[in-house]
């Protein structure tokens, strides 16, 4: 369910793209309050970048605060659900093959942990361990957890891998308890900028000429 506070957010926010170059993207739910909002950014970012293909993978955790058959009945597609199944085409390599990005939003700490350690126990992890995508990552993290040396050293590992983005989260207010030091990762479009940026920063690097 999509708070009023959170709507209203949203609305405030600056929601211009004004280029968005990637084609296919495949955006990964997890189980964050964060999540609840998602449906709203899908709906914008389909005005928003028109000419590209979103499809929405949801962790089992991620129905806790989103539907899929809410999401399916919004985006007029199927949600996959982030779980093996008895496909010929095994999900990690088609979605992989597909993606020209996978973007993680949000990343809870359960999600990051797994993916930093190679734990690739959903088609989701093994596709974004596997794929030459931009694999882009924005954790949602519980209070005090950049405190802990063990989850920036998981954040950091996460960077190592130069086609891996990590969007360092910003304070927010936690929607699970009194405490209101949380991280959150910034609004939908300001990550889709970053990644813009990112995508446009690499471009430039393979275009330039080899010193011979």
């Amino acid at each position: 369910m999509i708070t009023n506070q959170s709507a209203a957010t949203a609305t405030t926010l600056d929601l211009s793209l004004e280029k968005f170059e990637f084609c296919k993207v495949a955006v990964v739910l997890t189980g964050s309050t964060m999540t609840q909002i998602m449906p709203f950014w899908m709906d914008w970012v389909r005005e928003a970048a028109p000419n590209t293909e979103f499809r929405v993978i949801m962790r089992e955790s991620a129905k806790r605060f989103a539907t899929k058959h809410g999401f399916e009945a919004r985006m007029r597609t199927r949600v996959q659900q982030d779980e093996w199944s008895d496909e010929v085409i095994a999900a990690h390599i088609e979605l992989a093959e597909w993606a020209d990005l996978i973007l993680i939003y949000p990343a809870t700490l359960d999600y990051i942990s797994r993916l930093a350690n190679g734990i690739t126990d959903s088609p989701s992890l093994l596709a974004a361990l596997t794929t030459n995508a931009p694999v882009c990552i924005a954790p949602a993290l519980p209070p005090r957890a950049m405190n802990n040396e063990i989850v920036r050293g998981t954040l950091e590992k996460l960077r190592a891998p130069s086609n891996f983005m990590v969007i360092d989260p910003v304070p927010g207010n936690s929607e699970s308890s009194e405490v209101t030091h949380a991280w959150v990762p910034p609004a939908f479009p300001d990550v889709l900028r970053k990644i813009e940026a990112f995508r446009s920063e690499h471009a430039e690097v393979k275009s330039e000429p080899v010193a011979t």
